[in-house]
């Protein structure tokens, strides 16, 4: 500071002593003129001192940083933010069902239980097709007749019954395999049954009729015969006769009988 008092006096006492040149020369502008002097800044010393920060115990104030935006701690919840609204949400209807109420529950189509097993197929009712015939082979046996030699019987021994198992009597049976036609009629022999004798031939039976006039159609039996390899070896093996082909075939010729049903198929 005092440094700087005496720069300022110096400086004072130079510009005096200038101002004092500039007027007594005015005497002399008159007979001469004199150029007049400019005057040139006051040279400033380069060494003037410049302040000197010297150690202190006391730290100089530093510029105090401006208070910024103190984060907030990090949540787990997020911060409601401006949900766009979509276009979908401008066509949704202004009455929105209550959140409190529950969604109607979907419409579904419950599984029906299947059965475990397939139902049987259904019998034959009253408006079911007629068969196509009214009596049908039930059975075909051939036995022994009281003996397998010359002295045996052989006949065919018929019985015809109903759907139900009730013999019909008056029931017409004829032979077919031979000329004339030979027939036979139910009843005679018993309840629904009747006898034909067979000699050295073949024989075919069906039901021919009744005897009240009625045209009843029929299966035909195959050949029943006794004569040797014409029968049927399963007939005779169905009736204990023999016990295959080969031993049927080993017995040769012999005399059995029959026993054959029909059954009316209504």
């Amino acid at each position: 500071m005092r440094k700087r008092f005496l720069v300022l006096a110096a400086f004072a006492a130079l510009f005096l002593a200038l101002s004092s040149c500039g007027v007594g020369g005015g005497d002399v502008a008159g007979v001469q003129a004199t150029p007049a002097r400019t005057v040139r800044p006051v040279f400033t010393s380069t060494n003037t001192a410049t302040a000197t920060a010297r150690p202190s115990d006391t730290p100089l104030p530093t510029e105090t940083p401006v208070p910024t935006e103190t984060p907030l701690p990090p949540s787990d919840t997020p911060l409601p933010t401006d949900t766009p609204v979509s276009e979908a949400a401008t066509d949704m209807p202004t009455a929105l069902p209550s959140p409190t109420a529950p969604p109607p529950p979907a419409a579904t189509t419950a599984p029906q239980p299947q059965p475990t097993n397939p139902p049987p197929p259904p019998t034959a009712t009253a408006t079911a097709k007629p068969p196509q015939v009214d009596f049908r082979v039930a059975e075909i046996v051939a036995f022994e007749d009281g003996s397998l030699m010359a002295s045996g019987l052989h006949n065919i021994y018929f019985t015809v019954l109903d759907a139900n198992g009730t013999p019909l009597d008056g029931v017409i049976l004829e032979e077919v395999n031979n000329q004339p036609p030979l027939q036979v009629t139910t009843g005679d022999k018993g309840p629904g049954k009747t006898e034909f004798t067979m000699w050295a031939a073949d024989y075919r039976f069906k039901v021919v009729g009744n005897t009240g006039g009625q045209a009843l159609s029929s299966e035909t039996t195959h050949v029943l015969s006794i004569l040797f390899e014409h029968g049927v070896w399963a007939d005779l093996i169905r009736g204990g006769i023999c016990t295959d082909e080969a031993a049927c075939r080993a017995m040769g010729s012999m005399h059995y009988s029959y026993n054959v049903t029909f059954r009316r198929t209504w």
